[in-house]
């Protein structure tokens, strides 16, 4: 496509534009402090599982976690009751917002125990829309991100480098990207957003922030928020990643012996899978697909997946 990376979709698990793996489930809701598993089984190089654990204060992330979270919520606080254009055009798009948390506080942000950092939030007004588009308010995105500033650390063996977190209630899904896939998403976001707008029913990925971070270092993280459409009160028994290919699109017996592997095409065909969905919702399906990989295609977005 010329621009680098190349883009990669999976139907609203949160990896549009972005290169990565096929998003895994998040483990079942649990009262106890088994929730979030400590294993470090998906360390390895070989590994296939995502494993996840809680990010505690003791966690080499903690830092950056508050920063993201407290940037979210004073960000996201100052946008809630602002009131939304019949319709946006160009200056809601280009409208950013930044703030200078210092520790010692200002007028704009909150003290805190932490380093001093910038945050900076994307086209406010659009992502509220889009959010509330799927009946997310802002203080129920707020609730589930930052009640306890806590997040949930997903580990992968994903080659594009990126962090994965949960939110504590495993809602949203917030992944790091480079300064280019931001930019990618930012000079998409208008057909983007009319797309969501105008079908409700769309399997793309929902995005539903993007912000970065610049600590005191200099270093600068760029993440985005997105839905989980994996239940978190149920176990995924079974998960297949579709491209549409039979080229190479087959696990091996070993990977096939992990219980949370990610199936493929050619495994979906040979076990004789279908979706029984009958001829109304088959019919409204494919329709969607094809509106959806138009808009990928206009977009010169590829490698995405179901």
């Amino acid at each position: 496509t010329g621009r680098g990376r190349t883009p990669r979709a999976v139907e609203r698990d949160g990896l549009w534009p972005f290169e990565g793996p096929a998003m895994p489930a998040p483990p079942p809701m649990d009262p106890g402090p088994s929730r979030a598993e400590s294993s470090e089984a998906g360390l390895g190089e070989s590994s296939k599982v995502a494993t996840s654990k809680m990010i505690t204060s003791d966690h080499d992330s903690f830092e950056l976690i508050f920063m993201m979270l407290m940037g979210i919520r004073t960000a996201v606080g100052k946008f809630a009751s602002k009131e939304l254009p019949a319709e946006m055009g160009p200056a809601e798009f280009n409208q950013n917002w930044e703030g200078d948390f210092l520790a010692s506080g200002t007028p704009e942000t909150p003290a805190h125990s932490h380093s001093d950092y910038r945050f900076k939030e994307y086209s406010p007004l659009i992502f509220r829309q889009l959010r509330e588009r799927f009946g997310i308010s802002s203080q129920d995105y707020m609730l589930s991100l930052t009640s306890e500033y806590v997040l949930v650390e997903m580990f992968t063996n994903s080659k594009s480098g990126s962090f994965f977190f949960y939110s504590a209630d495993y809602r949203f899904v917030l992944k790091t990207c480079t300064k280019r896939e931001a930019a990618f998403l930012m000079s998409a976001l208008p057909p983007y957003h009319q797309h969501l707008m105008s079908h409700r029913f769309t399997l793309l990925c929902r995005f539903f922030g993007l912000h970065r971070v610049q600590q005191r270092s200099g270093k600068v993280v760029y993440f985005v928020v997105m839905g989980n459409i994996f239940p978190i009160d149920k176990p995924v028994h079974e998960r297949f990643d579709l491209k549409g290919s039979t080229r190479n699109r087959f696990t091996t017996d070993t990977e096939r012996a992990d219980p949370n592997v990610v199936l493929k095409d050619l495994d979906f065909i040979n076990a004789k899978r279908k979706l029984q969905l009958g001829e109304d919702k088959k019919r409204r399906l494919l329709a969607q697909v094809k509106k959806d990989c138009e808009l990928l295609e206009r977009l010169q977005g590829i490698d995405y997946s179901i």
